[in-house]
Parts: structure tokens; C-alpha cells; sequence
């Protein structure tokens, strides 16, 4: 695995993947949240805009932890196309495409840790 140049914003993609795979419809959420796994998975890395392949070194590992994230990314960023970034979380939580993401960010947590996803506690 290559050097991680900014360990500090892996952990941030870490938590937002255990976020994403674990967040269900009609469940009340504490801090992290949708907002925050959002934030840390896209504005943060800007992965909307260029590929997480840029980022392997730096943040990733390697090109399967990039193809990973975007097999996250892809069905979350569709959600938020059609919803927009004003909408309720079950909004979201409840997009027939939601299963996709959850799925895929079980699967990218667990290849950039080796543990299944748990809901960080804050």
C-alpha cells in the first residue's frame, strides 16, 4: 500500500463511509451525520469534480480503494442531483437508489480498513 500523505482526511473518508453504510430511514441520527459524511466524502475532496484516482497517495491507498469510492459516489451523487442539497435526510434514506450507496460504502469501508462498517460514536 502506498504512503497516506494526509491520514488525517483518510479518517475523515473512513468515517463517512461507516456513516453512509449505516444510516437508515426513520432512525434519528447524532453527530456525524448525512450533512457530515456528504461533506467529508465530496466537498471535502471535491471527487464530484475529478476522480479519486488523483488522490492516491495522498488520501487513498491504492486504485482499488479509488474505484471503490467511486462506486460510492456514483449512485450518492445522483441522489443528490435529483434531490438537491436542501432535502430532509429521509428524503435521501428513502431514494430507491439508496441501497446502492450503502452497499458500495460497506464494501470501500471495509477494503480501506478491513473491519465492517460501525457507527462511529462522537
Amino acid at each position: 500500500m502506498t504512503t497516506i500523505a494526509w491520514p488525517e482526511r483518510r479518517a475523515d473518508i473512513i468515517t463517512a463511509l461507516s456513516i453512509l453504510a449505516s444510516l437508515r430511514p426513520h432512525t434519528p441520527t447524532s453527530w456525524p451525520g448525512l450533512t457530515e459524511a456528504v461533506h467529508w466524502l465530496v466537498d471535502d475532496t471535491f471527487w464530484d469534480q475529478r476522480s479519486p484516482h488523483n488522490d492516491v497517495g495522498t488520501i487513498l491507498g491504492d486504485a482499488n480503494e479509488a474505484d471503490a469510492i467511486t462506486a460510492t459516489l456514483d449512485p450518492l451523487s445522483a441522489i443528490l442531483d435529483e434531490l438537491g442539497p436542501t432535502a430532509a435526510d429521509d428524503d435521501y434514506l428513502t431514494h430507491p437508489r439508496w441501497h446502492e450507496v450503502t452497499h458500495a460504502a460497506t464494501g470501500a469501508h471495509q477494503l480501506m480498513t478491513g473491519q465492517p462498517p460501525a457507527r462511529p460514536e462522537h
